[in-house]
């Protein structure tokens, strides 16, 4: 319940007091705030499962902490460049650079919690998850070949390579993370762990939907502190947060 009044909360802030001066100070100093609270849970659930490296559901966790952690430092870089050194859009940046290793330590953690359960997923399985993926597939890859093609000639190259690579990356999150949900609804382990894995496969929907956005308005020039499509990446964190919490309780 806290999470829903925090996310609405956050939702009015940014549509009352949109393209003031004060809204580019509460998104900038908010978004390491919301990077944190994932960060912490997943840090609470490392310590609840952790034993030693060799157990796989503690470096799984070590995974998840690690990627929230470069996130968190992306979030945090990205506020000290633009509250602190006064740039107004520092993208790309080191700030994305954290970002980009968050994502494959991110992959490693869900890719190896899939494994473990690699003797119940079938082929069924597996075609369901790419039909549960294909339309946002079919939406976000088109629309990214269409911004390449018109802005390729007038763009650097790292810009570019970002602007790419996160909505693909998350699209690979979320083709990973719906399999392990079908795990927890549709084969004999049913039930189990179900709301945990709904809750990250929204999160990361969320930062599939955002990505998108923050490419198509960067290339265009249409972004600014304070952007409405910030609230995507504000409401993953809090889903990341409550997946990970949710999961020391069903499991």
């Amino acid at each position: 319940m806290f999470a829903l009044f925090t996310a609405l909360g956050l939702t009015l802030v940014y549509f009352l007091m949109m393209h003031s001066n004060s809204l580019a100070f509460f998104s900038n100093s908010s978004r390491p705030v919301l990077a944190s609270v994932s960060l912490l849970a997943s840090a609470f659930a490392l310590r609840h499962y952790w034993q030693n490296l060799n157990s796989t559901l503690s470096r799984i966790w070590l995974c998840f902490t690690v990627g929230m952690a470069f996130w968190f430092l992306s979030e945090l870089t990205w506020t000290i460049l633009t509250l602190g050194s006064g740039i107004p859009n520092p993208y790309p940046s080191i700030a994305n650079v954290y970002r980009l290793v968050g994502y494959g330590a991110l992959f490693l953690a869900i890719f190896a919690y899939i494994g473990i359960f690699h003797p119940v997923i079938s082929a069924k399985t597996v075609a369901i998850s790419a039909a549960a993926v294909l339309p946002t597939s079919a939406g976000i890859i088109p629309t990214i070949l269409l911004l390449i093609r018109g802005k390729a000639s007038t763009i650097n190259l790292p810009t570019l390579f970002v602007t790419v690579a996160y909505p693909l990356l998350d699209l690979l999150l979320f083709a990973t993370a719906m399999l392990g949900l079908l795990v927890f609804t549709i084969t004999p382990l049913k039930g189990k762990l179900k709301g945990a894995w709904l809750l990250l496969n929204a999160g990361i929907l969320m930062n599939v939907y955002g990505d998108l956005l923050l490419s198509y308005t960067n290339l265009n020039g249409n972004y600014y502190q304070g952007h409405p499509l910030e609230l995507f990446f504000h409401t993953g964190y809090i889903l990341f947060a409550l997946a990970f919490y949710t999961h020391t309780k069903e499991l």
